[in-house]
Protein backbone atom coordinates (compact mmCIF):
# COMPACT_ATOMS: atom_id res chain seq x y z
CA UNK A 1 0.00 0.00 0.00
CA UNK A 2 0.88 3.68 -0.89
CA UNK A 3 1.72 5.87 1.51
CA UNK A 4 -0.28 8.95 1.53
CA UNK A 5 -0.51 11.33 -0.37
CA UNK A 6 2.76 9.29 -2.89
CA UNK A 7 3.57 10.65 -5.57
CA UNK A 8 6.78 9.29 -7.67
CA UNK A 9 8.08 12.15 -9.11
CA UNK A 10 8.03 13.76 -5.62
CA UNK A 11 9.50 10.99 -3.54
CA UNK A 12 12.49 10.46 -5.96
CA UNK A 13 12.80 14.04 -5.87
CA UNK A 14 12.79 14.23 -2.37
CA UNK A 15 15.23 11.86 -1.85
CA UNK A 16 18.00 12.95 -4.47
CA UNK A 17 17.85 15.91 -2.75
CA UNK A 18 18.19 14.67 0.75
CA UNK A 19 21.39 12.54 -1.01
CA UNK A 20 23.18 15.27 -2.22
CA UNK A 21 21.95 17.87 0.73
CA UNK A 22 20.92 20.45 -2.23
CA UNK A 23 17.62 20.82 -4.25
CA UNK A 24 16.61 21.13 -7.54
CA UNK A 25 15.84 24.92 -8.04
CA UNK A 26 13.32 23.43 -10.97
CA UNK A 27 11.14 21.33 -8.87
CA UNK A 28 11.57 22.54 -5.11
CA UNK A 29 10.32 26.11 -4.13
CA UNK A 30 13.13 28.01 -1.86
CA UNK A 31 10.58 27.43 0.87
CA UNK A 32 11.46 23.87 0.91
CA UNK A 33 15.47 24.08 1.59
CA UNK A 34 17.49 23.19 3.26
CA UNK A 35 15.78 19.74 2.89
CA UNK A 36 14.55 18.00 6.25
CA UNK A 37 15.57 14.47 7.13
CA UNK A 38 12.15 11.90 8.80
CA UNK A 39 13.87 8.42 8.75
CA UNK A 40 10.34 7.17 9.21
CA UNK A 41 9.54 9.21 5.65
CA UNK A 42 12.36 8.02 3.91
CA UNK A 43 11.63 4.51 4.97
CA UNK A 44 8.22 4.58 3.67
CA UNK A 45 8.96 6.46 0.47
CA UNK A 46 11.37 4.58 -0.29
CA UNK A 47 10.74 1.59 0.03
CA UNK A 48 7.65 1.82 -1.82
CA UNK A 49 9.94 3.30 -4.68
CA UNK A 50 12.08 0.41 -4.56
CA UNK A 51 8.91 -1.93 -5.36
CA UNK A 52 6.78 0.38 -7.95
CA UNK A 53 9.02 2.39 -9.80
CA UNK A 54 11.35 1.63 -12.38
CA UNK A 55 14.65 2.73 -11.29
CA UNK A 56 17.57 2.92 -12.98
CA UNK A 57 21.11 1.02 -11.32
CA UNK A 58 22.58 4.00 -9.81
CA UNK A 59 19.55 5.54 -8.50
CA UNK A 60 17.90 2.05 -7.23
CA UNK A 61 21.45 1.38 -5.30
CA UNK A 62 21.67 4.91 -3.55
CA UNK A 63 17.49 4.39 -2.40
CA UNK A 64 18.63 0.82 -1.30
CA UNK A 65 21.31 2.61 0.97
CA UNK A 66 19.13 5.48 1.83
CA UNK A 67 16.70 3.14 3.18
CA UNK A 68 18.84 0.98 4.87
CA UNK A 69 20.05 4.03 7.02
CA UNK A 70 16.67 4.90 7.74
CA UNK A 71 15.66 1.48 9.00
CA UNK A 72 18.75 1.83 11.19
CA UNK A 73 17.36 5.30 12.49
CA UNK A 74 13.93 4.05 13.28
CA UNK A 75 14.88 0.94 15.19
CA UNK A 76 14.12 -1.52 12.34
CA UNK A 77 17.18 -3.83 12.12
CA UNK A 78 15.41 -6.85 10.29
CA UNK A 79 14.81 -4.56 7.10
CA UNK A 80 17.88 -3.23 7.23
CA UNK A 81 19.55 -6.37 7.40
CA UNK A 82 17.47 -7.01 4.15
CA UNK A 83 18.55 -4.56 2.32
CA UNK A 84 22.47 -4.61 2.98
CA UNK A 85 22.39 -8.43 1.91
CA UNK A 86 21.18 -7.04 -1.37
CA UNK A 87 23.41 -4.15 -1.50
CA UNK A 88 26.43 -6.76 -0.68
CA UNK A 89 24.92 -8.95 -3.76
CA UNK A 90 26.50 -6.35 -6.35
CA UNK A 91 29.27 -4.76 -4.10
CA UNK A 92 30.69 -7.72 -2.08
CA UNK A 93 32.04 -6.79 1.53
CA UNK A 94 35.41 -7.64 1.14
CA UNK A 95 36.16 -5.42 -1.73
CA UNK A 96 34.18 -2.24 -0.87
CA UNK A 97 34.83 -0.16 1.80
CA UNK A 98 31.43 1.44 1.73
CA UNK A 99 29.69 -1.91 2.09
CA UNK A 100 32.17 -2.10 4.88
CA UNK A 101 31.20 1.02 6.38
CA UNK A 102 27.33 0.03 6.28
CA UNK A 103 27.67 -2.89 7.92
CA UNK A 104 30.17 -0.67 10.84
CA UNK A 105 26.41 1.47 10.97
CA UNK A 106 24.54 -1.95 11.04
CA UNK A 107 26.76 -2.93 14.21
CA UNK A 108 26.72 0.32 15.90
CA UNK A 109 22.98 -0.23 15.56
CA UNK A 110 23.02 -3.27 17.30
CA UNK A 111 25.47 -1.82 20.15
CA UNK A 112 28.14 -4.32 18.88
CA UNK A 113 30.44 -1.05 19.21
CA UNK A 114 33.56 -3.19 19.41
CA UNK A 115 32.82 -4.99 16.24
CA UNK A 116 31.97 -2.02 14.70
CA UNK A 117 35.22 -0.43 15.95
CA UNK A 118 36.90 -3.24 14.28
CA UNK A 119 35.24 -3.14 10.60
CA UNK A 120 35.82 0.68 10.47
CA UNK A 121 39.93 0.16 11.06
CA UNK A 122 39.94 -2.37 8.73
CA UNK A 123 38.01 -0.08 6.13
CA UNK A 124 40.75 2.59 6.67
CA UNK A 125 43.66 0.05 5.72
CA UNK A 126 42.14 -0.72 2.76
CA UNK A 127 40.77 3.14 2.08
CA UNK A 128 42.99 5.19 4.12
CA UNK A 129 41.59 8.63 3.20
CA UNK A 130 37.71 7.38 3.37
CA UNK A 131 35.85 10.38 5.04
CA UNK A 132 33.21 8.90 6.28
CA UNK A 133 34.86 6.07 7.93
CA UNK A 134 36.97 8.27 9.85
CA UNK A 135 34.32 9.97 11.24
CA UNK A 136 32.47 6.98 11.88
CA UNK A 137 35.56 5.39 13.95
CA UNK A 138 36.00 8.41 15.84
CA UNK A 139 32.29 9.00 16.15
CA UNK A 140 32.73 5.27 18.07
CA UNK A 141 35.52 5.93 19.55
CA UNK A 142 34.00 9.00 21.08
CA UNK A 143 30.89 7.85 22.27
CA UNK A 144 32.53 4.50 23.89
CA UNK A 145 34.85 6.59 25.99
CA UNK A 146 37.55 6.09 23.85
CA UNK A 147 38.38 9.64 23.60
CA UNK A 148 42.39 9.73 23.91
CA UNK A 149 42.11 7.25 20.61
CA UNK A 150 39.29 9.30 19.14
CA UNK A 151 41.88 12.22 19.55
CA UNK A 152 44.31 10.27 17.66
CA UNK A 153 42.67 9.54 15.07
CA UNK A 154 41.30 12.81 14.38
CA UNK A 155 44.71 14.07 14.51
CA UNK A 156 45.35 12.23 11.89
CA UNK A 157 42.40 12.68 10.27
CA UNK A 158 43.04 16.82 9.70
CA UNK A 159 46.68 16.74 9.72
CA UNK A 160 45.23 14.80 5.69
CA UNK A 161 41.88 16.67 5.68
CA UNK A 162 43.39 20.76 6.36
CA UNK A 163 40.16 22.28 5.65
CA UNK A 164 37.73 19.89 7.14
CA UNK A 165 35.56 22.51 9.86
CA UNK A 166 33.37 19.59 11.19
CA UNK A 167 36.33 17.61 11.90
CA UNK A 168 38.41 20.41 13.28
CA UNK A 169 35.63 21.30 16.17
CA UNK A 170 35.06 18.06 16.93
CA UNK A 171 38.59 17.99 17.92
CA UNK A 172 38.28 20.95 19.67
CA UNK A 173 35.67 19.41 21.63
CA UNK A 174 37.04 16.15 22.76
CA UNK A 175 40.01 18.41 23.46
CA UNK A 176 38.00 20.91 25.73
CA UNK A 177 36.32 17.07 27.06
CA UNK A 178 40.11 16.27 28.22
CA UNK A 179 40.52 19.57 29.95
CA UNK A 180 43.66 20.38 27.03
CA UNK A 181 42.83 23.35 26.79
CA UNK A 182 45.96 24.95 24.53
CA UNK A 183 45.27 22.19 22.46
CA UNK A 184 41.64 22.96 21.44
CA UNK A 185 42.53 27.01 21.09
CA UNK A 186 44.94 25.55 18.71
CA UNK A 187 41.99 24.06 17.04
CA UNK A 188 39.88 27.18 17.21
CA UNK A 189 42.65 29.00 15.26
CA UNK A 190 42.44 26.46 12.46
CA UNK A 191 38.54 27.36 12.47
CA UNK A 192 38.95 30.94 12.62
CA UNK A 193 41.17 30.64 9.71
CA UNK A 194 38.94 28.96 7.40
CA UNK A 195 35.58 30.73 8.73
CA UNK A 196 36.74 33.85 10.10
CA UNK A 197 33.12 35.15 9.55
CA UNK A 198 31.19 32.50 12.07
CA UNK A 199 30.89 34.86 15.27
CA UNK A 200 30.47 31.37 17.40
CA UNK A 201 34.09 30.58 16.68
CA UNK A 202 35.15 33.65 17.90
CA UNK A 203 33.66 33.75 21.01
CA UNK A 204 34.24 30.08 22.14
CA UNK A 205 38.09 30.78 21.30
CA UNK A 206 37.77 33.96 23.49
CA UNK A 207 36.36 31.56 26.46
CA UNK A 208 39.37 29.77 25.93
CA UNK A 209 41.84 31.96 26.09
CA UNK A 210 40.09 33.53 29.39
CA UNK A 211 40.07 29.88 30.70
CA UNK A 212 44.14 29.79 29.67
CA UNK A 213 44.65 33.25 31.63
CA UNK A 214 44.93 34.86 28.33
CA UNK A 215 42.73 37.94 29.41
CA UNK A 216 43.90 41.01 26.71
CA UNK A 217 43.70 38.47 24.02
CA UNK A 218 40.09 37.00 25.50
CA UNK A 219 38.56 40.53 25.28
CA UNK A 220 39.87 41.27 21.87
CA UNK A 221 38.05 37.90 20.36
CA UNK A 222 35.41 38.59 22.36
CA UNK A 223 34.64 42.00 21.21
CA UNK A 224 35.21 40.57 17.61
CA UNK A 225 32.69 38.09 18.39
CA UNK A 226 30.57 40.94 19.19
CA UNK A 227 31.15 42.77 15.82
CA UNK A 228 29.88 39.68 13.35
CA UNK A 229 26.80 39.13 16.14
CA UNK A 230 25.37 42.31 17.93
CA UNK A 231 24.16 41.52 21.47
CA UNK A 232 25.56 38.44 21.87
CA UNK A 233 24.87 37.50 25.60
CA UNK A 234 27.64 34.85 25.82
CA UNK A 235 30.57 37.57 24.57
CA UNK A 236 28.48 39.76 26.07
CA UNK A 237 29.15 37.89 29.83
CA UNK A 238 32.57 36.88 28.28
CA UNK A 239 33.57 40.88 27.24
CA UNK A 240 32.61 41.80 31.29
CA UNK A 241 34.20 38.60 33.02
CA UNK A 242 37.90 39.49 30.91
CA UNK A 243 37.54 43.43 31.23
CA UNK A 244 36.75 42.94 34.91
CA UNK A 245 39.65 40.63 35.54
CA UNK A 246 42.08 42.42 33.81
CA UNK A 247 40.90 45.47 35.66
CA UNK A 248 41.42 43.60 39.16
CA UNK A 249 44.70 42.11 37.88
CA UNK A 250 46.15 45.75 37.01
CA UNK A 251 45.08 47.24 40.37
CA UNK A 252 46.74 44.50 42.13
CA UNK A 253 50.32 44.97 40.04
CA UNK A 254 50.27 49.06 41.26
CA UNK A 255 49.73 48.21 44.61
CA UNK A 256 52.41 45.74 44.49
CA UNK A 257 54.51 48.27 42.70
CA UNK A 258 54.49 46.46 39.44
CA UNK A 259 52.82 49.73 37.59
CA UNK A 260 55.36 51.92 37.16
CA UNK A 261 55.51 51.98 33.22
CA UNK A 262 51.50 53.06 33.07
CA UNK A 263 48.20 51.36 33.23
CA UNK A 264 48.46 51.46 29.11
CA UNK A 265 51.77 49.92 28.72
CA UNK A 266 51.12 47.22 31.83
CA UNK A 267 50.64 43.56 30.98
CA UNK A 268 48.20 41.73 32.49
CA UNK A 269 50.74 38.19 33.03
CA UNK A 270 53.26 36.58 31.77
CA UNK A 271 51.05 34.64 29.51
CA UNK A 272 50.17 37.32 27.43
CA UNK A 273 53.65 39.22 27.02
CA UNK A 274 53.20 38.76 22.97
CA UNK A 275 49.73 40.52 23.30
CA UNK A 276 49.73 44.41 23.03
CA UNK A 277 47.47 45.11 26.28
CA UNK A 278 44.37 46.81 25.67
CA UNK A 279 44.13 50.34 27.35
CA UNK A 280 42.80 50.65 30.90
CA UNK A 281 40.40 53.65 29.62
CA UNK A 282 39.30 50.90 26.70
CA UNK A 283 38.55 48.87 29.48
CA UNK A 284 36.67 50.64 31.56
CA UNK A 285 34.41 51.46 28.61
CA UNK A 286 33.75 47.50 27.57
CA UNK A 287 33.43 46.62 31.41
CA UNK A 288 30.04 49.15 31.52
CA UNK A 289 29.10 48.57 27.35
CA UNK A 290 28.88 45.29 28.52
CA UNK A 291 27.04 46.11 31.60
CA UNK A 292 24.63 48.28 30.01
CA UNK A 293 23.61 46.06 26.84
CA UNK A 294 23.78 43.32 28.96
CA UNK A 295 20.73 45.03 31.61
CA UNK A 296 19.08 46.69 28.46
CA UNK A 297 19.05 43.28 26.51
CA UNK A 298 16.83 41.38 29.52
CA UNK A 299 14.59 44.60 29.84
CA UNK A 300 13.34 44.45 26.61
CA UNK A 301 11.90 40.64 27.69
CA UNK A 302 9.00 42.56 29.32
CA UNK A 303 7.55 41.24 33.15
CA UNK A 304 9.84 37.94 33.18
CA UNK A 305 13.27 40.36 31.41
CA UNK A 306 12.39 42.89 34.23
CA UNK A 307 12.92 40.01 36.95
CA UNK A 308 16.00 38.63 34.98
CA UNK A 309 17.24 42.40 34.14
CA UNK A 310 17.64 42.85 38.33
CA UNK A 311 19.33 39.12 38.84
CA UNK A 312 21.96 40.48 36.21
CA UNK A 313 22.40 43.85 37.47
CA UNK A 314 22.92 42.01 40.89
CA UNK A 315 25.39 39.67 39.16
CA UNK A 316 27.01 42.98 37.20
CA UNK A 317 27.34 44.96 40.41
CA UNK A 318 29.40 41.96 42.19
CA UNK A 319 32.02 42.16 39.03
CA UNK A 320 32.43 45.96 39.72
Amino acid sequence: MAPPNFNVTNARQKLATLRTGTADPVSVGAEDLPPHYDPAEVLSHGSHLLKTASLGDIERFAVLEQVFVAALDTGNIDIAKTHLATIEKRFPFKSSVRVQRLYGLLKEAEGDFDKAIEIYQAALEQDEINVLTHKRLVAVLSSQGKRTEAIERLVTYVDAFMQDVEAWAELASLYIGESMYQQAAFCFEELLLLRPQNHLYHIRYADLLYTLGKLDLAVKYYCSGLELCNDNLRALYGLRLASSALLGQRSKQRSSGKGSKGAGALASDSKNQDVEPVEEGTLVALQKLSGDRLSALYEKQGKEGATLALVAKGWLQCQE
